[in-house]
């Protein structure tokens, strides 16, 4: 089926005139002779016209055949003996349903099922709630109500109505989703519709007008998580065709609750659905570092051994070379201003004749970024220089 780009040819001849109302839209194809102002031959039609011309030039002509359900798909290549589509109908259909980022259904979610007018039956829609079973971990889905006519007989409203109720089942959604189709079903869960199958039941200004509801809901609630400062919640949302659903990681502890935090959360799990991480701190600067020098034996190589924020881990590593002594720590280092430091070299082989000849303990204060206090600086004097506007109204009262 390819009902998605005979939309798209529709809607793009329907967007040459911006902002018009794509029923009151006429398309002319007109003839003219070269050297002549008159029309020869004129041709009229509306967009959708001559988007199934160009679409059946293309593609042949358009599949028209309303959405069937899996399971009627997997009867009618059955009756072709055709086992490939049989088998793939039905995996294709288990695949999107345990995929969907609502999946699995849980205690509250409303179910709501609507049937076309078939022969004498007319037009209804049935709604499910999906409840907790008395087995452990089970479910159950209890009809609420219907929408056929009070007129209806009562042994047609039996006959008609609550076929897919299930007091104990571990996939309510199951039956329902295979026998009556994806595309009959509205699945709302806390407020929110998180399975629409109307969009695939209409097509043209509605299913454009559900696409740009859907779309403004995604936009509305990527907003509020990068609000609450968790961007991966925003990227998932939009990357989610509904809001998102629980994580339901399980607990570290059989007793623990799982995971309630949207799916695509970043950090720990919780069972907090508002659990929230501070947000990130970058650490600060020490005040001091300690560096490991090394000197060789002809005063021609300095070796920087490493940089660390402990004196006794400094220390440590120095030791590792044998021509470390501690008192050449206080003769070498001396202090200069500004919190630098100088290392005063030995005298070529004053210590060892080969090798490392001395190793010291440095201490470097870390010193502020001059850039830094310049720009913050500059900042403080625009601010002095900005003009006050209570400046001189203690003047006037007096």
């Amino acid at each position: 089926m390819r009902r998605e780009e005979l939309r798209i040819i529709t809607e793009a001849i329907e967007g040459l005139i911006p902002a018009a109302a794509p029923a009151h839209l006429i398309v002319t194809v007109a003839e003219r002779l070269p050297g002549s102002v008159a029309l020869r031959n004129t041709w009229h039609g509306t967009p959708g016209d001559v988007g199934r011309t160009v679409f059946t030039a293309l593609y042949g002509r358009p599949d028209t055949t309303p959405p069937a359900s899996p399971l009627a798909q997997a009867q009618d290549a059955k009756g072709r003996r055709d086992l490939g589509g049989e088998i793939g109908a039905l995996m294709a259909a288990d695949q999107e349903l345990t995929s969907a980022p609502w999946y699995p259904a849980r205690p509250g979610d409303l179910v709501h099922v609507a049937y076309e007018q078939a022969g004498a039956m007319p037009a209804f829609g049935e709604t499910y709630v999906i409840g907790p079973a008395s087995a452990h971990g089970l479910m159950s889905m209890i009809l609420l109500a219907h929408t056929l006519p009070d007129s209806t007989p009562e042994d047609d409203v039996k006959a008609m109505t609550g076929c897919f109720e299930a007091e104990v089942s571990d996939d309510p959604l199951y039956g329902v989703w295979f026998e009556a189709g994806p595309h009959r079903l509205t699945i709302v869960r806390d407020g929110q519709v998180v399975h629409d199958g109307a969009v695939r039941r209409v097509g043209g200004v509605a299913a454009a007008g559900l696409m740009l509801r859907t779309f403004a809901q995604a936009v509305t609630e990527a907003e509020g998580y990068l609000e609450r400062g968790e961007p991966e919640l925003a990227l998932a949302r939009l990357r989610s065709p509904g809001p998102l659903p629980p994580c339901g990681a399980p607990g570290i502890m059989p007793d623990h609750e799982p995971c309630a935090r949207p799916r695509g959360h970043g950090g720990p799990h919780c069972d907090d659905p508002d659990y929230r991480e501070a947000p990130h701190e970058c650490p600060a600067l020490p005040e001091q570092l300690h560096a490991v020098v090394t000197v060789d034996a002809d005063c021609a190589d300095v070796h920087f051994a490493g940089l660390y924020e402990e004196r006794e881990v400094a220390v440590d590593v120095a030791a590792g070379h044998e021509a470390y002594v501690e008192e050449h720590t206080a003769q070498s280092v001396r202090d200069y201003a500004h919190g630098t430091v100088a290392v005063v070299l030995p005298g070529p082989r004053q210590f060892r004749r080969t090798g490392v000849q001395m190793a010291v303990v440095v201490p470097l204060r870390v010193l502020p970024d001059p850039r830094a206090e310049d720009e913050w600086a500059a900042e403080g004097m625009a601010a002095s220089m900005e003009p006050d506007p209570d400046y001189g109204k203690d003047l006037d009262d007096e």
